[in-house]
């Protein structure tokens, strides 16, 4: 979000995106993992002055799984949830094909915390057939 009675802000530094769209807690965390190599812009991995632009893709491994970023929007400035979603669209396990980024996702949600007891639904159980027999 643009501070009043000024242009809407066309880049910023990747470490104050990253705590403003609330990625990381705070922008030190997020320095911290630009300064580790665990954030990539773009494909290449970056320090925290690196400006990010409108249509940049940041990505991240975090718990084995891979977040894609495609920034929508730039602000510095941290700001609420329901704000900074609209900031960027987010895919979960970008590097992997359509159909197995569907098993990851059944297999990450059963391991968390499982949903219900008793036997799968007709759904569930076809993921799980699906995850032992394709490969």
């Amino acid at each position: 979000m643009a501070p009043k009675n000024s242009a809407p802000l066309e880049s910023t530094r990747i470490d104050r995106w990253l705590s403003a769209v609330r990625i990381f807690k705070t922008r030190s965390l997020a320095s911290d993992a630009l300064n580790g190599g665990k954030i990539k812009l773009n494909g290449v991995a970056v320090k925290p002055n690196k400006t990010v632009k409108i249509g940049d893709s940041v990505s991240l491994k975090k718990e084995g799984r891979t977040y894609a970023y495609e920034v929508l929007g730039i602000i510095e400035k941290r700001v609420g949830a329901a704000i900074a979603e609209t900031m960027y669209n987010l895919t979960v396990d970008a590097d992997l094909p359509e159909d197995m980024r569907e098993l990851t996702q059944l297999y990450h949600s059963m391991q968390t915390e499982p949903k219900r007891r008793g036997k799968p639904s007709k759904k569930d159980r076809r993921l799980i057939e699906k995850l032992k027999y394709d490969h």
